[in-house]
This record gives structure tokens, C-alpha cells and sequence, in this order.
């Protein structure tokens, strides 16, 4: 039992594990080529498992290949995976700072007051290791306009490993550190070692499953945005201003239903492309009208809507006469000509009772009925009998 769970025994366990998922997030980043942080962390695995390897040779082989090369290996392990952590969560970071810690590390070296104490070894090595985790952990904690399952396991597993290592600085300085010679043996090693075996299966892990929720994330928007003007297309429309209308903490709330006018009329005279490019600044202007808690997306063809919360009949009709008045100004270039285009609007209310999402879009539907009816380019809201008109 004692050796198996001795710090050379474990070690070996670390190197397998390091070298083995090493190999297998490169073998991923093959297949997801846009993700260069799998080839990063594939590197970064298998470097870190050289540096095991060759720390674990201690009395074997000279000081130069284990204290010296084998940490500093080790060292640029946590720094790669930092950078593919970085690179991940789309934040730049030079080549020299990645390599900074493990030059640093050689540069002491070479400082035989240095390379000759455990305790100055021991704690410059920790703070570096813990130095990478933290920054890990902040930048996959502060990413957040994915829906990442796995980023707040991930950012909370860097930040203990991060803690474990900080507490590990703390023993040079209260008490002696056992000798060279005897730490590799002692059982704060074998420690050291089981938590590394968790943390490269654990990390390795967690980071195959970070990019598999970010191919999840890309097909759902995919399946939700408008492929012409980037909005949230009709079902992800509904299935967002459904729970919006499902929530009483939202009312009043009313709902938009806003139409091109004459666009048949814009598709003949600039042909579709240039139609395309009026419907792309359409959606743009409005968008850019609401506000960023209101739910918004184009609905079919020329027809786009609008969910506004905590927003009454009479302020729904406000916002919807300015948005018609802001779209009436515009100038659009499209297939070399200037096209001015106008909008009619419908505005309906949620009335109290037990709202229903259709009706909702079926009464605005009606009121954006009668404001084509009745000339165009205007605002008609209603709710339940009473009439607001622009």
C-alpha cells in the first residue's frame, strides 16, 4: 500500500494521465480547427508530463535535468494552459509573456543561493503555478456572453488549484522544509502529487467540455438568428417574449408589430439585394431604438416585433411613434440608390386576465392591420376598446 502510494508511484500515474490527454486534445483540435486552445492545452499536457518525468528522476540524473529543466518545463505547462485559457475566452496574450515565467525560472538558476534552497525553490515555483491558475479562473469567471455549462466549474477548479498552491508558499516560511534528498520522499510530496493527478484529469476534462458547450452554444444561436439581418428569428422571437408574457413581475407589457411599407415596391426598384440591404438597416435602427431589455427579432419577410416590459399603452406608443419618425429619416444606400423607406407600427397591451403570447401578436397584428388601412407610416395601438393613434 505504501508503494503505491508512493510521490514516484503517483508520479508515474500524472505522466500517463498528462501524456494521454495531451494526445487527446490534440487529436480534438483536428477535429474543431477553429479552437486553437485544444493544441495549446495538448502542448501544455505534454510538456508538463516531460517535466514530471524528469523531476521524478531526482538522484538519477544531474540537478541541471531535474531542478532546473524539469520545473521550468512544469512552469511553462501552467503558463500554456493560461494562454490556452486566454485564447479561449478570446484575450490576446504575447508569446514572451507566456514564456516569462519559465525564463524567470531559469534565469534564478542560475543563482546558486537560489537553485541551492528548497524553501526559495518551493516558493517561487507555487507562486507562479498559482499566479496561471488565478488568471485562468478570472478570465473564464468574467466570460460571460456565452451559455458555457462548464466555464464557472472550470474558473471555480483553477481558482482552488490556485489556492492550493498559494498555501503551499506558506511552510518555508514557518517552518523548516525537509532537505533535497528527503522531500521526494516525505508526505507532503505524495500530496502534492494526488492533487496533480486530480488536476490534469479534472482540467483536461473540464476543457473537452468547454468546447463541446461552445459548439452547443453556436448551433443554438445558429437555429435562432435571422441569417440576413443577425436578429433573433421568429422562434426564438416567440420562445423569449413567451416567457417575458408568462412573467407578471413584467406587466404591463405591450407588444410591437412593425411592417415595411411597400417593400414589393423597394424589391422592384433595387432588385432583392437591395431590398435585403433596406431590411438589414431596418432591423439595425430598431434594435438600436429599443432598449436592451426588450425582446426583439423579425418575424417573417418584412415583418419584425417587439416585446416591451414593464411598459404601458400609452409609453408603448411613444417609443413605437419615435422609432417610426427614426426610420422615416433614414437614407439608405442600397444597389447605388438612395431609398427612403417608412414603417407602420401596431401596439397592443397585456390586459390583465391571463395573458396568451398569440393574442398578444394577433391584436397588434390588427392594429398594424388599420394603420396600413389607413394610409401608412403611422402608429396604431390599442387595449381592449381604447384607441391611440399617430
Amino acid at each position: 500500500m505504501h508503494e503505491f502510494l508512493s510521490p514516484r508511484t503517483i508520479a508515474l500515474a500524472v505522466v500517463i494521465i498528462a501524456l494521454t490527454t495531451g494526445a487527446l486534445l490534440l487529436v480534438s483540435s483536428r477535429q474543431n480547427n477553429d479552437q486553437n486552445s485544444l493544441v495549446t492545452w495538448g502542448i501544455a499536457n505534454i510538456l508538463g508530463g516531460i517535466g514530471v518525468v524528469m523531476v521524478s528522476l531526482r538522484g538519477f540524473v544531474p540537478d541541471m535535468f531535474t531542478i532546473v529543466i524539469g520545473n521550468a518545463l512544469i512552469v511553462l505547462c501552467y503558463s500554456l494552459n493560461a494562454k490556452g485559457t486566454l485564447d479561449f475566452c478570446r484575450r490576446k496574450v504575447a508569446w514572451g509573456w507566456v514564456a516569462a515565467p519559465a525564463g524567470l525560472w531559469l534565469a534564478l538558476c542560475l543563482w546558486p543561493a537560489f537553485i541551492s534552497s528548497v524553501e526559495w525553490r518551493l516558493i517561487v515555483g507555487s507562486g507562479l503555478v498559482a499566479a496561471a491558475s488565478f488568471t485562468a479562473a478570472i478570465a473564464l469567471w468574467t466570460l460571460r456572453d456565452e451559455h458555457l455549462v462548464t466555464r464557472k466549474p472550470a474558473a471555480f477548479w483553477l481558482f482552488c488549484h490556485g489556492v492550493i498552491f498559494t498555501i503551499r508558499m506558506i511552510p518555508p516560511f514557518i517552518s523548516t522544509v525537509p532537505a533535497s534528498n528527503e522531500i521526494a520522499a516525505s508526505p507532503i510530496m505524495t500530496l502534492i502529487m494526488l492533487e496533480s493527478l486530480v488536476h490534469v484529469t479534472l482540467i483536461s476534462f473540464l476543457q473537452l467540455s468547454l468546447i463541446k458547450d461552445r459548439a452547443e452554444e453556436r448551433y443554438r444561436r445558429a437555429a435562432e438568428t435571422d441569417v440576413l439581418t443577425g436578429q433573433p428569428n421568429r422562434r426564438a422571437f416567440m420562445d423569449r417574449a413567451d416567457r417575458v408574457v408568462s412573467d407578471s413581475d413584467h406587466w404591463p407589457a405591450c407588444m410591437l408589430v412593425i411592417d415595411v411599407d411597400r417593400f414589393k415596391a423597394i424589391n422592384d426598384s433595387v432588385g432583392h439585394s437591395g431590398g435585403d440591404a433596406v431590411l438589414v438597416k431596418v432591423a439595425e435602427t430598431i434594435r438600436s431604438h429599443l432598449r436592451s431589455t426588450d425582446t426583439f427579432g423579425r418575424i417573417g419577410g418584412e415583418e419584425f416585433a417587439a416585446l416591451l416590459p414593464n411598459t404601458t399603452l400609452q409609453s408603448a406608443a411613444v417609443i413605437a411613434e419615435g422609432l417610426r419618425a427614426r426610420i422615416a429619416g433614414l437614407a439608405i444606400h442600397a444597389a447605388g440608390e438612395t431609398v427612403h423607406v417608412s414603417i407602420s407600427i401596431g401596439v397592443s397591451a397585456i390586459a390583465g386576465g391571463k395573458p396568451d403570447l398569440d393574442h398578444l401578436i394577433d391584436r397588434a397584428d390588427a392594429c398594424l392591420y388599420e394603420a396600413k388601412r389607413t394610409g401608412r407610416n403611422r402608429v396604431v395601438a390599442r387595449e381592449d376598446g381604447m384607441r391611440l393613434a399617430g
